[in-house]
């Protein structure tokens, strides 16, 4: 079966949260969506699967973001998701990051003066 006619569900892991996307469709390396997925649930990072529609896992990722959604006119305004991985460095920088915010946050000292 080609790409573009089989169907993909995607599980999103993170935060104590898991989101299900479904019905969504590959062009490239894009999942599309006929809908505009709604993502302000989406942790910053997460754990990405995603199966076909057998039920087998075409893509997994431990630490993953979304680079963008957008919408395409010239594809009948369909929706396109794309995911990159997350680096170990930009793990440890979020986490370098958040406990220099913890530490202002609790000496009342201001990070962006």
């Amino acid at each position: 079966m080609d790409n573009e006619k089989k169907t993909y569900t995607l599980t999103i892991e993170g935060q104590n949260s898991t989101i299900t996307v479904e019905n969504l469709t590959m062009n490239g390396t894009n999942y599309v969506s006929e809908a505009k997925v709604d993502t302000t649930a989406w942790p910053p990072t997460f754990k990405l699967t995603a199966k076909d529609e057998e039920g087998t896992v075409t893509e997994a990722l431990d630490h993953a973001k979304l680079i963008q959604q957008e919408q395409y006119a010239w594809d009948g305004g369909k929706w396109y998701l794309a995911f990159a991985p997350v680096s170990a460095q930009e793990i440890e920088n979020a986490k370098l990051q958040s406990q220099l915010e913890y530490i202002a946050m609790m000496t009342d000292v201001d990070l962006d003066a």
